[in-house]
């Protein structure tokens, strides 16, 4: 009878283990490689993590949930501790320039993310921090929530849509038709445009939050 042969050396190497948090790492490469949304697909997931589509649906309910995964990975991405900081404002603004980064790196996933509900648990934590630092620095609470809109305008509208990038043509270009629009541009530089936008945004933003923090 022939020696057995040791299993432990004939055995193809496993694969690594397929995780929500390994599905979430996936996906958002895949949208960070990707022109739009319509490239993270469960096939393309499963590509990506070496298995079949269906075998992701023991982790994840579907595509949702997998946006989900995307959305918590970012946010968990983002220092919250800065709030906490002796100075309520000095910790937005922080927090403001943070979350701008946070999403800004991932821009067609924070496409996705801007029109889902509010109600994960990593996405109220986020808002809740907020809404403390904001009532630390003397805000009614009655002015959170439109403070907290605005803060997301100003940040997120940012990330998602770089303004400056539309204008591609030389400053020469436009001044026969928009003349006002070609000295504007010839007068600063584009790749601080966008830049010194969110900055004045995040100087209105603060500016707000003193003034409702005054009026009580």
């Amino acid at each position: 009878m022939p020696p057995v042969r040791n299993a432990a050396v004939t055995r193809t190497p496993v694969r690594a283990g397929v995780t929500r948090d390994r599905i979430g790492e996936a996906a958002l490469l895949i949208l960070d490689s990707g022109s739009d949304e319509s490239a993270l697909t469960m096939r393309s997931l499963g590509r990506a993590l070496g298995v079949q589509a269906p075998s992701l649906y023991a982790h994840v309910s579907g595509i949702d949930d997998v946006v989900d995964l995307v959305h918590e990975r970012i946010n968990t991405s983002i220092d919250l501790s800065v709030l906490d900081a002796p100075d309520p404002l000095g910790g937005l603004r922080r927090f403001g320039h943070l979350y701008r980064e946070g999403y800004g790196k991932h821009p067609v996933a924070t496409t996705m993310i801007v029109t889902l509900p509010i109600n994960s648990g990593h996405a109220l934590v986020v808002y809740e921090a907020v809404a403390a630092c904001l009532v630390r620095a003397g805000v009614p609470t009655d002015r959170v929530m439109p403070l907290m809109a605005l803060l997301d305008s100003i940040a997120l509208g940012s990330a998602i849509e770089p303004f400056a990038e539309g204008f591609h043509a030389p400053s020469a270009t436009y001044r026969p038709d928009y003349p006002t629009l070609a000295q504007a541009l010839r007068h600063r530089r584009r790749r601080h445009i966008d830049d010194d936008g969110f900055a004045m945004g995040m100087d209105a933003f603060i500016d707000a939050v003193t003034s409702c923090a005054g009026a009580t």
